[in-house]
Order: C-alpha cells, then structure tokens, then sequence
C-alpha cells in the first residue's frame, strides 16, 4: 500500500477512536514492513519515516497514531546487523518488535481505564456522553446491563458516531437514548456522572469531538461530575502540541448549502483539563496537576 493510500484510508475513517485508527495505522506499517527488501537501516527508516508522516498527516489529533509511528522509527534507529541479519533485517525486526509492544498498550491500557471507569458508575445509574470512544462504550459494558444503566448518548455532529454508540449499547442490552448535541444542559440533571474519551492529551488541553468542551462546562454548571476516560498512549509530552485547525468537507454539516451560505466544519477541540472530574487513566484516578506532571517528565507519552 503506497503511502498516500494509506493515508487516505485513514483520513477516510471519520467514525474510528484514536485506538482503532492506530490499530489500522499499524496494519499499514506491518504490511510496509513485510513487503520491504531496503538493505540498510537507513533505508528501512526512510520508508517507514515516509509511511509515518502520511498517517499522522491523516489524523493529527490522535495522539496513538503519533505514537506509535514513533516507537516504530525509533526502533530502526538501534538496530544493529550482524553475522545473521543485515542492516535492513535488522531494522525492519526492530520495528517489528516495536509495533508488536505498542500494539499491546492499545489493547490493554484502554481495557484497564475502562474498568476502572465502570466501576465509577452507580447501579442504574444515568450517564451522559458524546460522540464514541471505544474505552467509554467498555466502561459503559462493565457497568451494565446488571445495573440497569441508562446512557444518553449526544449524537455528535455530523458524523452522529453517537448514534453508533447508542446501536452497540442496545446490543449489550443497556438503555440508551440519543439526543442533539444542544441538548446537554437540558438532560445533564438526573445524570449521576458524564463519561468521555479523548484522542490526545496535550498543551490544549484534552483533545476531543467537537462539542465536549461545552458538555464539561455545563457539566460543571450543573454540579454533575465529568471524567474523562483515557490511557497513557494518549499523552503527549510538554511541548508537544497538535494541529486543531483541520477542516473538513463542509457538505457534511450542510450538503448542497445554498449559494453565499460556508459550512463550517471541524472535528476536534481541545477541552481544560481542570474542568474535568478527574482522569481516569489505566492505573488510577489522577486529577488535572497530576496528569500535566506526568506529561512534564515525558516518561508516558510519545512526540
């Protein structure tokens, strides 16, 4: 796969998380890695650098994706040949190490945030949350259905990713309700808590759909506590910041918008942290200092 088809498949995938469009982003440098015969390091660096780019220009608000082309370009960079391999051997088995081990923290930092979350949950509690993070939908599915658990899920305009999520909560046989994104001061009370994900968390602030800044501020408003709901692969070091300034095709808010009429669309925002509850990331609770702490030693995320 050439790297402007990956990363077109990629920017194509408006209904992913961060964690599932890393994954594909990793098929992509897998299968780069398989078809490679590039004899030195170098080389084996130079097209998955190449690839990289492409995808983290696909989706430059997902801090996964930043990640782990990261820890993958990074690998080739101590490989070393030997009597056995060559130099381009050596770093493609490298860099695949790399996106095996980083693969693994896709898989079970965001399964352990999300038990963490669910066990946040009150039984038959009624829980608001926007658009459709894989690691809420998991601590949703651990707080129910036992609990008789309600979800009013924000549609999240325009790709509506929350009614996707409303379809797999009902398949899990927990209550759900979808509702405009205009809606959540009107049905925040009665909620024992909201729930959201993020695609990173950087020096904005925690980067999400558009409409969970609003959410967090009537949230707080409305004295109803707002987690966010994450993992370490979505801290990115001090310093580090993302581009939020990525328009999307303007026919998806309005199509055939009449002549003199511009849609505006975007799909990320950045969210204070400080307006949140708390964080719940894979080994713990952590509020707003503590998170800006860990990304200030850089010892968790990934540029």
């Amino acid at each position: 796969m050439a790297e402007g088809d990956a990363g077109g498949r990629v920017r194509a995938d408006t209904r992913g998380g961060a964690a599932e469009v890393a994954r594909a982003c990793g098929d992509a440098l897998r299968q780069l890695l398989a078809r490679s015969d590039a004899p030195s390091a170098e080389g084996v660096r130079g097209e998955l650098a190449r690839l990289g780019e492409a995808l983290v220009t696909a989706q430059p608000a997902m801090a996964p994706v930043r990640g782990l082309v990261a820890a993958v370009v990074r690998a080739t960079g101590a490989a070393r040949g030997s009597d056995c391999l060559s130099g381009g051997d050596a770093a493609r088995a490298a860099a695949g190490a790399a996106l095996a081990t980083y693969l693994r923290r896709l898989r079970s930092g965001p399964a352990e945030a999300a038990a963490r979350a669910g066990a946040l949950v009150p039984a038959g509690a009624r829980v608001l949350t926007l658009s459709r993070s894989s690691t809420v939908l998991a601590a949703l599915r651990a707080a129910g259905p036992g609990g008789a658990l309600q979800v009013v899920c924000l549609e999240s305009r325009p790709g509506l990713e929350g009614r996707r999520l409303a379809q797999e909560l009902a398949a899990a046989a927990i209550q759900a309700t979808v509702a405009p994104d205009a809606a959540v001061a009107a049905l925040l009370p009665g909620c024992a808590l909201a729930l959201v994900g993020a695609d990173a968390i950087g020096d904005a602030g925690v980067v999400n759909k558009i409409g969970t800044h609003v959410l967090a501020l009537a949230a707080r408003a409305a004295g109803v506590p707002c987690y966010l709901v994450a993992d370490s692969t979505k801290l990115l070091p001090t310093g580090v910041t993302l581009p939020l300034d990525d328009d999307r095709p303007p026919e998806e808010v309005w199509p055939e918008a009449p002549a003199g009429v511009r849609a505006w669309n975007r799909y990320f925002e950045a969210t204070p942290l400080a307006l949140f509850a708390g964080i719940v990331l894979e080994d713990g609770m952590y509020a707003s200092e503590d998170v800006e702490r860990l990304r200030a030693r850089g010892a968790r995320g990934e540029s």
